[in-house]
Order: structure tokens, then C-alpha cells, then sequence
């Protein structure tokens, strides 16, 4: 039996910085996610309340490119928002995309939300002080605006 070397040849894995991305990812991803459950909502579903109420009448498409999932999904994500009475989707014209509205009570869900995520959007509910929380997003939207297909 060949003889393993130990350790990772990479050297340390927390100077890696797209594995700590990951890592952070998933633990912030978990906190949204309870977070989220006490209003009803998941995380996908609480994004595209926030970009029907940002921009009313969207395009599944650009409901799609906006929560970051793929076009294959948003139909799934959007009937399940649809069920709950969230939004209403207005059927394509020839030639035309299908619109999805925020409904009423689309409204008040995320109006139910919005404290909650609040509460978990500030600098010190992820051990940060308010300058590094600002620098943080600040980075966070430079590696996204570098890593997003145009």
C-alpha cells in the first residue's frame, strides 16, 4: 500500500477564496432560509417578490436573470408563487413575453418579510462591523458584476 502524503498540496483551503465564498454561501443562504420561513417564504420566492415590487410587470425571463435561476426553473418558482396568490402571470400575446404581477397579496407577504430581513441584513447579525458590511457588499458586487454572464 502506496504511502499518502497529508494535507492538500492547494496549501491552506481557507486562503481559498471561492471555497469560502461556498462556505459563507451556505451558511447565510441557511439563515435566509429560516429567516424566510416564519413569513411563508422562501429565498426564491421573497426574490421575486422584491423584483415585481421593485419593477412591476417583469418577463419570466428577466424574473430569471434577476433571482439567479435558470429559465428551466422559473417557470416551477413562478407557479409556485402563483398558487400561493403572490402574483398573477398574464398569458403571452403572440410575439410577447408572459408579464408577471405583484399581487395584494404578494404585497403583504413581503411587507411580512421585509423586518425579518432586516433584522438579518445588518452588519453585526453576520459578525460584522457597519464598514466591513458595507465593504463586504461592496467586493460581493464586484465579484458577481466579474463573474455574470453579460
Amino acid at each position: 500500500m502506496a504511502d499518502v502524503d497529508p494535507g492538500w498540496s492547494g496549501g491552506d483551503p481557507g486562503a481559498v477564496i471561492g471555497w469560502t465564498l461556498v462556505r459563507a454561501h451556505h451558511q447565510v443562504a441557511r439563515l435566509f432560509t429560516e429567516t424566510l420561513a416564519a413569513a411563508g417564504l422562501t429565498p426564491a420566492q421573497f426574490g421575486v417578490l422584491v423584483q415585481l415590487a421593485s419593477e412591476p410587470a417583469l418577463s419570466q425571463a428577466e424574473i430569471a436573470r434577476r433571482v439567479l435561476v435558470t429559465p428551466q426553473s422559473i417557470g416551477e418558482l413562478l407557479t409556485s408563487v402563483q398558487r400561493l396568490g403572490l402574483v398573477d402571470r398574464t398569458p403571452a400575446r403572440p410575439g410577447r413575453a408572459t408579464t408577471v404581477t405583484l399581487t395584494v397579496a404578494g404585497r403583504a407577504a413581503l411587507d411580512r418579510a421585509t423586518p425579518l430581513v432586516r433584522d438579518l441584513n445588518t452588519p453585526q447579525a453576520l459578525g460584522l462591523t457597519p464598514q466591513e458590511g458595507a465593504t463586504l457588499n461592496t467586493l460581493l458586487h464586484k465579484v458577481l458584476r466579474a463573474t455574470t454572464d453579460p
